[in-house]
């Protein structure tokens, strides 16, 4: 047996006791998928220039949203759409995270590999990180624990960086193919790794891999979410799987039948759509020109929500944490895009009127 699987089987066996009585009640839960989403959209606004938005950041009131795109950081006022103000960077920027209560945010950027920490009110760059373990292709922000985590899938690393202090804590090498990352904010990361279809978890204390979560039925997983309330791992794969992972037994304890297939990023959040509508979601967009929502009912019961159908693919994807809805950066299909130079697109959608009723 090769450490890889020792380590996955040892993750899963030791927790998988724990939860014993409710996993059979779990098995057969959200096995039916709803046609459509219902969702309508409350604004659209047309993205300046033809760079691919790679992160969209919500502002903390829900005025303004911010988009990091090419090589600059923009800000559009939402009821508007107007564009409100603009970062210059000094490269293209391939990630973007922020803290909207502290005011902070955080662009990764390629060439030189580095990390620009800038103010979101006033809009400026306030100092800079370089980076020595190769380009980033994500960052993670752990505001709780003061905590930046940026990945390299090209340096095949992941770095932890204090951001009080700005300074590299540790640095933990991670083999595969890298993809979307997500904390439980209790000291353990999760990083999703096609190479051998299973999430990677790691010790943020140590930086160290403490062993795998295997996904049998899941191939190529790209996009991750937590909810770190009932400890729930939300995974979504090339294939068109989507898990759901115990994160306490370490076991995917329910699989829905998605099937949009194509790499995709997820986000999870409670009361997505405001106090009277979900529970909780997780939504998942990418290359296939839909969106898919896996619907929590409780902490237990799950179900494929549906789909609700894009002009295009979605660069980017991101949940105001007030409940006011889910940007997505829609870009159209290449044809489109060729034809009649039609841009990228920000929408905001939130829950049809009364369909929670």
């Amino acid at each position: 047996m090769s450490t890889f699987a020792r380590n996955a089987a040892s993750y899963s066996m030791r927790r998988f006791r724990r939860c014993m009585p409710w996993l059979a009640a779990c098995l057969f839960c959200g096995m039916a998928s709803a046609a459509t989403l219902p969702l309508q959209m409350v604004h659209r606004i047309v993205v300046q220039g033809t760079a691919p938005v790679r992160a969209i950041v919500p502002g903390p009131d829900g005025t303004q949203v911010y988009v990091a795109s090419g090589r600059e950081i923009q800000v559009y006022d939402v009821a508007t759409g107007g564009l409100a103000g603009t970062l210059p960077l000094p490269a293209p920027v391939l990630d973007m995270t922020a803290d909207g209560r502290a005011g902070i945010g955080y662009a990764a950027l390629a060439a030189p590999a580095r990390v620009v920490v800038f103010g979101l009110h006033p809009l400026r760059i306030t100092s800079t990180v370089r980076l020595t373990d190769g380009a980033p292709s994500a960052l993670l922000l752990d505001a709780a624990a003061h905590a930046l985590y940026v990945e390299s899938a090209a340096g095949a690393s992941l770095a932890k960086f204090d951001t009080a202090t700005g300074k590299r804590v540790a640095a933990l090498r991670l083999e595969g193919a890298l993809r979307q990352m997500a904390t439980d904010g209790r000291g353990t990361l999760y990083v999703a790794n096609m190479s051998h279809a299973a999430i990677d978890a790691v010790d943020t204390a140590r930086m160290t891999r403490t062993g795998a979560i295997p996904l049998d039925g899941c191939t190529d997983p790209t996009g991750l979410a937590m909810d770190q309330v009932g400890r729930r791992l939300f995974v979504a794969c090339r294939d068109g799987g989507r898990a759901v992972v115990d994160t306490d037994m370490g076991f995917a304890f329910q699989q829905l039948p998605v099937q949009v297939h194509g790499a995709v990023r997820t986000v999870f959040g409670f009361h997505p759509f405001g106090a009277s509508g979900w529970k909780g979601g997780a939504f998942s967009a990418g290359d296939a020109p839909q969106l898919t929502a896996v619907r929590m009912n409780a902490f237990i019961s799950y179900s494929a929500a549906g789909t609700y159908p894009l002009d295009g693919s979605c660069e980017s994807l991101a949940l105001d944490t007030a409940g006011r809805g889910l940007w997505l950066a829609v870009a159209p299909t290449s044809a489109a895009r060729s034809q009649t130079g039609a841009p990228v697109e920000l929408w905001l959608l939130s829950e049809t009127a009364g369909a929670s009723k």
